[in-house]
């Protein structure tokens, strides 16, 4: 059911989060997700760094989370249970798209999703025959979320697995291309990102994703503007923000591509005007 206020939004949110909560506790089945764990890698010999993925197979219209969720659930959480001599890195996110949901914008994925981590094999690994396996939880949403609990262990290397780790790489978010430079701007209810580069990348602009939440409102849509040799981002405030924006990061998108953005220093520009104004 839509309530189309904030207030109905913090009110389903609520809802969700509690749902969610009760039925972990009362060790819910994973439902309207497949998930498996893959590799390109048929064995693993110390001193290497294989890339595995934590697949996700989801049912139509029902989607999981990226690392800021938007506005509501959580994303996928894995612990690992590895062989001595092995260790994980952080789960690395493909990149995200809007999806909206009973008045809701979450940020996430639906269809066939890959994440991504880096083990590292130390130099004292004696076996190449090594169980890599860990606990899953996610929270798989489509007007209700249903949390998810699975255990999942490496399949054995197959062609298709190959293809899908290649794939996950190729959509993973990329650092900001040296010739393009970033600043961000505040007042009262916005926030005006300026980005300076190649035309060829910025006339392919269609979104900006914040990476933290309760920065930029999830339901406003970005209004992207191209000028001459760069690009305006103007992003709503949350109504949620109770602190000053010193830094803004998040995900450029530019068509099949998402680039990092992150702006340490946010210029507050109402009150530069205020300034300029005592002085005169």
């Amino acid at each position: 059911m839509y309530m189309g206020t904030r207030c109905g939004r913090a009110i389903l949110l609520g809802m969700l989060i509690l749902s969610s909560c009760l039925a972990w506790s009362q060790g819910a089945r994973p439902q309207h997700a497949h998930v498996s764990l893959i590799s390109d890698a048929s064995s693993f010999k110390a001193g290497t760094s294989p890339v595995i993925g934590l697949r996700f197979q989801l049912d139509p219209g029902w989607h999981i989370y990226w690392k800021n969720p938007g506005d509501s659930g959580e994303p996928p959480k894995i612990a690992w249970k590895l062989p001595k001599g092995i260790q994980a890195g952080s789960l690395h996110f493909p990149i995200p798209h809007r999806i909206q949901d009973h008045g809701l914008t979450d940020f996430g994925y639906e269809g066939d999703v890959v994440l991504l981590t880096t083990l590292t094999v130390g130099e004292g690994f004696a076996s190449n025959q090594a169980q890599i396996a860990g606990d899953v939880r996610y929270l798989v949403c489509r007007e209700v979320c249903i949390p998810g609990k699975d255990t999942v262990t490496l399949s054995s290397s197959t062609a298709e697995n190959a293809v899908l780790i290649r794939n996950a790489k190729s959509r993973l978010p990329q650092p900001m291309p040296a010739k393009m430079h970033v600043s961000a701007a505040v007042d009262s209810d916005k926030v005006t990102l300026r980005i300076t580069g190649p035309t060829s990348i910025l006339q392919r602009v269609t979104d900006f994703i914040p990476a933290e939440p309760q920065i930029v409102e999830n339901s406003t849509k970005p209004a992207i503007k191209l000028l001459p040799g760069a690009l305006s981002i103007r992003l709503k405030k949350s109504e949620q923000l109770a602190h000053p924006i010193s830094e803004l990061r998040g995900l450029l998108i530019a068509e099949d591509r998402a680039y990092e953005v992150q702006v340490r220093t946010v210029s507050d520009s109402s009150s530069s005007s205020a300034s300029k104004a005592k002085r005169k």
